[in-house]
């Protein structure tokens, strides 16, 4: 299993009219990065290029080979078939992604954070609980501001703030199955 930290910043959330803005991804194992960081920037690239480079990197594929782990991976993986069909890069029919979301091995933190946050949807975003200072909504002013510095220390942020819940949740997770385990066993 190739575990990658992945992530996308877009300009809005409306993939039809939205662009995406930059996409990014490390190589992880045992959940530490390893290898490079890339980021794949629009305004370097352009947005069907970094679509590409992203999908023959084997992200839409359903075996083990890129398990993205990340926040809100459903909005990711779906703006980016949105904007892959407008560029004519995949041609998917809602039973495809239906599909792929169930066969595709990933790791989303969203919903432990939902649960970290009493389980109330409202409110349980990485900012809350982490020490991410700016939320992804910064993304769109700074992009059309030509500010692509700020949105790459914003990216480099939100990295770590993703890496260092995963390995805490990890920790927490982890304890917890053990202490069920034994329970189970004695039982």
């Amino acid at each position: 299993m190739t575990e990658y930290y992945f992530d996308i910043e877009t300009e809005g959330e409306d993939p039809l009219q939205d662009r995406i803005v930059t996409i990014q991804f490390q190589q992880l194992e045992n959940g530490k990065p390893l290898g490079n960081f890339s980021i794949l920037a629009e305004w370097e690239w352009g947005e069907k290029e970094i679509i590409r480079s992203i999908l023959e990197k084997g992200l839409m594929d359903v075996g083990w080979d890129f398990v993205p782990i990340g926040n809100r991976l459903s909005f990711d993986i779906t703006f980016i078939v949105e904007r892959a069909e407008r560029h004519k890069l995949l041609s998917w029919e809602l039973a495809q992604l239906k599909f792929y979301f169930f066969k595709k091995p990933m790791l989303d933190l969203w919903p432990i954070l939902v649960l970290m946050n009493r389980g109330r949807f409202q409110g349980s975003s990485l900012t809350r609980f982490s020490q991410k200072k700016d939320s992804g909504g910064i993304v769109p002013a700074l992009y059309k501001k030509g500010e692509y510095e700020e949105i790459l220390r914003y990216i480099e942020e939100e990295r770590e703030a993703v890496l260092d819940l995963y390995h805490e949740v990890g920790s927490v997770l982890s304890a917890l199955g053990d202490r069920r385990q034994a329970r189970l066993s004695e039982g």
